[in-house]
């Protein structure tokens, strides 16, 4: 089987007619490679299934009011079900906790990491607040308009009800590129998002009841994880439909998190290396 190389993510290399022979392709070109993988679904009109949209903001409080739970789990997972609408907290980071700002086709969107060393120690947690949202229609597009309407300055947004308690700094010793905004510009970002941040505001505000952290946080927004319509494979195997020896594993399907994305990777290595 051929395939033509149109573009090769992540370097300023573009391949121009080449032809590259393969007998067992597997496809994993990462978050990056997002665009590539609907690009081929659409030129090679794969049939695909629409995933939900997930789109929330990144939760940023000192740790100590965590701490007990963090003692437990250091990667603590929080779950909250609203009819179509199901909220989890993602990516938990502690002790040396730093929001991150990425930007993804031109727009600020925020995640977060944790710095190893006594060095960078801040005792901050942060943490994303992530809707999954079922039944909106082309969810990729509607994400898109909603990150692009929760943008100023070319930044992101960032809420806190605490007017003392400001953006915070990044592992260099910056502060976090966000724009500050009041409790009026919320209604912005509400109505941006259809009414479904006020699940965001009921998942935070549940929480301080049991967390009781008051006003003592801050919100990033957004925090965005972009799901293309997902190619549809066969289970035992992860390869196209319609190409059995192409394998899409990763971002490619939609995973969440590099846990996932290591599992996809090694069961298709696997069943390659056994059949």
């Amino acid at each position: 089987m051929l395939y033509m190389v149109e573009k090769v993510f992540d370097t300023d290399l573009y391949l121009h007619n080449l032809k590259i022979k393969y007998d067992t392709l597997i496809f994993a070109v990462g978050k990056s490679g997002i665009d590539f993988g609907k690009q081929l679904a659409d030129d090679y009109k794969l049939p695909t299934e629409q995933k939900s949209v997930q789109i929330g903001c990144r939760f940023e409080a000192p740790q100590k009011y965590f701490q007990k739970l963090i003692d437990v789990s250091y990667d603590f997972k929080l779950y909250q079900k609203f009819d179509n609408v199901s909220i989890r907290s993602f990516c938990t980071n502690n002790n040396a906790a730093f929001v991150a700002v990425e930007e993804t086709y031109g727009d600020v969107s925020y995640n977060g990491h944790a710095k190893k060393g006594e060095e960078y120690r801040n005792d901050m947690t942060n943490f994303g607040i992530l809707m999954e949202i079922k039944g909106i229609e082309d969810p990729f597009t509607w994400s898109r308009r909603v990150v692009e309407s929760c943008q100023a300055n070319k930044t992101g947004l960032y809420y806190s009800p605490n007017m003392t308690r400001k953006p915070g700094l990044t592992s260099e010793g910056t502060t976090v590129s966000a724009w500050e905004i009041s409790e009026h510009s919320l209604d912005n970002i509400r109505n941006a998002m259809g009414g479904y941040f006020e699940n965001i505001e009921k998942f935070i505000d549940d929480m301080n009841k049991i967390f009781e952290f008051g006003d003592d946080y801050g919100i990033y927004i957004p925090e965005i994880k972009y799901l293309s319509p997902e190619p549809l494979v066969n289970h035992d195997n992860l390869s196209l439909n319609q190409y059995p020896n192409v394998h899409f594993v990763g971002d490619a399907l939609s995973a969440r998190g590099i846990t996932v994305s290591g599992a996809h990777g090694i069961y298709v290595a696997e069943y390659l290396l056994t059949k």
